[in-house]
């Protein structure tokens, strides 16, 4: 094997591919990213059985070959390249040897006939979308999804088709995010309509959904969406990820969304997340508890919270609306933060009903219009 290529080009391939490999006692083979060249490309793999990718690069291609390298070895050296110097790579005898400018390093691969297939779609796409696009609804959504493999459904991302559009959804049984995507006629594959008459909904592994979104840039084009059998396909920019899906049925999640409410108020985003950042280092270390203190049409809202070790805090910010009573809601800091980090707009409005039921979060987008796209609901700490 042997190429000429931009360290930029290669960098990319190889940095995206690293992040995918993990530690695996059993198949050492899957700590390697596997390098192929053949006809005019050169292919980076890496997989760690759950998830797979594949990036195609464009290279000056002298001799055809394949070889396996230890990922974390080539990102740590290439990340120290800099962009814009021409690469030369070879591979000979299981090893790599790579040269640029002013560098040169030789790395020990194993053989490449060991490193696991990697499945291709074998149909055409579902639906395709603006990558940055479908980068910022999933992003808003994956950080609810749980972490604790106890109930495995929830630790994927809830995909709902429907006629003309996506539904993403994640929650890990505190909080809840949702966030709605349009398809246009051009955007919809030919087996679109076909596929979700058989198929309401499917659960994407989150940690798939955050390697996907990291690959996207606002430079980066459409995203085409495959779906196989119990896998699915993202293919953007010559990058190719593939990944399981979750069996299991997703939680009933549209149940737990109040249809009314009746307090609601429109607060500033950069106030609030200010006042509970001040909030979080006084609140108590295990239960994170920040309280908000709602009460009536006062026009401010009290962000409190105190520990036996740190002492207490008191802020108050400015606010429109009404609440019915006085409503002390106690939340874990971290989600809120996560909430109102997630709007883009400065104006949020929060709905409840008591100090105990869900809280919604919408983003408001001009005279007090709310985004009917996205929400975002956590749970009341109960004391």
């Amino acid at each position: 094997m042997k190429l000429q290529s931009l360290s930029e080009n290669f960098k990319k391939g190889i940095l995206i591919a690293e992040k995918i490999i993990g530690k695996n006692l059993t198949l050492p083979i899957l700590s390697n990213i596997l390098l192929e060249v053949e006809k005019s490309r050169l292919k980076v793999s890496a997989t760690n059985l759950e998830i797979g990718v594949v990036c195609s690069l464009r290279a000056k291609i002298e001799k055809e070959g394949k070889i396996a390298v230890p990922g974390r070895i080539a990102g740590s050296y290439l990340s120290n390249i800099p962009d814009g110097s021409k690469m030369s790579i070879e591979a000979k005898n299981q090893t790599l040897y790579l040269t640029s400018e002013g560098s040169r390093a030789v790395i020990k691969g194993v053989d490449a006939k060991d490193f696991p297939i990697i499945p291709k779609p074998q149909s055409e796409h579902l639906f395709e979308i603006d990558g940055p696009v479908f980068q910022n609804k999933a992003a808003k959504v994956i950080a609810s999804a749980a972490i604790s493999e106890t109930r495995q459904e929830l630790t994927g991302v809830y995909f709902g088709f429907e006629k003309d559009g996506l539904v993403l959804a994640a929650t890990d049984s505190f909080r809840l995010a949702e966030a709605k995507i349009k398809l246009e006629k051009n955007d919809i594959g030919a087996n679109y309509q076909k596929f979700i008459s058989k198929n309401s909904s499917i659960i994407v592994p989150a940690k798939t959904l955050q390697e996907v979104t990291r690959s996207i840039s606002e430079e980066s084009g459409r995203i085409k969406v495959y779906i196989g059998e119990s896998q699915i396909f993202f293919e953007i920019d010559e990058v190719v990820f593939v990944s399981r899906l979750i069996d299991g049925k997703y939680p009933e999640y549209k149940q737990v969304i109040p249809k009314e409410f009746s307090s609601s108020v429109f607060v500033g985003r950069d106030d609030l997340v200010k006042a509970v950042r001040t909030a979080s280092i006084f609140s108590d270390s295990k239960s994170r508890e920040v309280k908000l203190c709602i009460k009536g049409d006062s026009g401010k809202m009290k962000i409190e919270s105190q520990s036996v070790e740190t002492g207490e805090n008191i802020a108050e910010v400015p606010c429109q609306g009404k609440s019915k009573g006085e409503n002390i809601i106690a939340f874990n800091n971290r989600y809120l933060v996560d909430a109102l980090n997630s709007f883009s707009n400065n104006m949020v409005y929060i709905g409840f009903n008591d100090s105990f039921g869900p809280v919604i979060f919408r983003e408001v987008l001009e005279k007090e219009k709310l985004d009917e796209n996205y929400l975002h609901i956590i749970m009341p700490i109960r004391n």
